[in-house]
């Protein structure tokens, strides 16, 4: 037994010396010499909707000017379907190695869930938030001849005529639908929601006095408000829109405790190690100090925001709460 022992004894004292030395070689220095090493190749962006909107608009002119600064390139992917939810789990499902990075938007980081959808990851729980892409508000206007042309005109009449206006939107538990119906519990008044495919057949309709109002984006919209086709009575945000610097907000309207805004975050997997995160969220923090990227979000419509990795957080984990109030006050189900 005791040849056994020494036999056994110096195989034991190299495991136990291999551990140490891959314990070494893996603690501390290693999470910033990839951070230094990263990015060494391309860096692939996933936006959750079709080319053209406002979300792919924000991801693409953040991505060129980002690349720049991590000097690689920074590939857009335009991955959509189900409200947002098919590209974004892609992003939470993939290697938290820095490379596949999402924009997600208010619906599919804050509504999707507390509406009953089943997305196929937890937003709260499998997703890591690098930075805040920018923001838009919201137009509610009404058709030309509906006759309120403020927020107080607007109530009055709902008040006189319950459930007999109707308001449109981009579909059932849209941004658009759950901003009206939190706006109609704060001011005590029923309209009937039409859901509508899209913010431009939704136009169409408000123009064509098809619909007593609409929640609307506002990009491609001011100019039928400045043409006398629809009026405006607010927008939704906390400041008013450069493109409709006369229209008041919804808190200056009267509606005090109300604000609701089209936001995106830059998100990465679960993971992620938090150099690399950093060192993505520096880079996003550049493109938003950039004037090229000022000039072409006012040019949509959108407003630049900076936020680190933890004000992120902090920003997400306060909207989904928010929302997940709205959501079970006003009893929206998913459609």
């Amino acid at each position: 037994m005791a040849s056994v022992s020494r036999l056994m004894r110096p195989t034991r004292l190299a495991c136990a010396a291999s551990a140490l030395a891959f314990v070494a070689a893996t603690a501390g220095p290693l999470p910033i010499a990839v951070a230094q090493d990263f990015p060494a190749k391309p860096i692939t962006l996933i936006i959750p909707f079709p080319a053209g909107g406002a979300t792919d608009i924000a991801g693409r002119v953040l991505a060129e000017r980002m690349a720049i600064s991590l000097k690689q390139a920074i590939v857009v992917d335009n991955r959509a379907g189900a409200a947002g939810a098919i590209g974004i789990k892609a992003v939470a499902t993939a290697a938290p190695d820095g490379y596949t990075l999402g924009v997600s938007g208010v619906g599919t980081t804050a509504l999707l869930e507390p509406l009953g959808r089943n997305l196929g990851f937890s937003p709260g729980n499998d997703l890591n938030y690098v930075g805040h892409m920018g923001s838009s508000a919201m137009l509610i206007a009404t058709k030309s001849d509906l006759g309120a042309k403020s927020m107080s005109e607007l109530i009055a009449l709902a008040r006189s005529k319950p459930e007999q206006l109707t308001y449109g939107t981009s579909g059932i538990g849209s941004p658009g639908h759950l901003a009206m119906e939190w706006l109609l519990l704060e001011a005590g008044i029923k309209i009937l929601h039409l859901p509508y495919r899209g913010n431009a057949p939704l136009l169409n309709d408000l123009v064509g006095k098809h619909a007593d109002l609409g929640v609307l984006t506002i990009p491609g919209t001011s100019d039928q408000v400045k043409a006398g086709n629809i009026v405006p009575i607010a927008v939704t945000g906390t400041a008013r829109s450069d493109e409709l610097p006369d229209v008041p907000t919804t808190r200056e309207a009267g509606i005090r405790d109300f604000a609701a805004e089209l936001w995106n975050v830059l998100v990465a997997p679960k993971g992620t190690p938090q150099p690399i995160v950093d060192k993505i969220s520096a880079a996003l923090a550049e493109a938003m100090k950039d004037p090229g990227v000022h000039a072409r979000f006012k040019a949509n419509g959108l407003v630049p925001e900076t936020m680190t990795p933890a004000e992120t957080r902090v920003f997400v984990d306060t909207e989904r709460a928010k929302w997940a109030d709205v959501v079970r006050k006003s009893g929206v189900k998913a459609d």
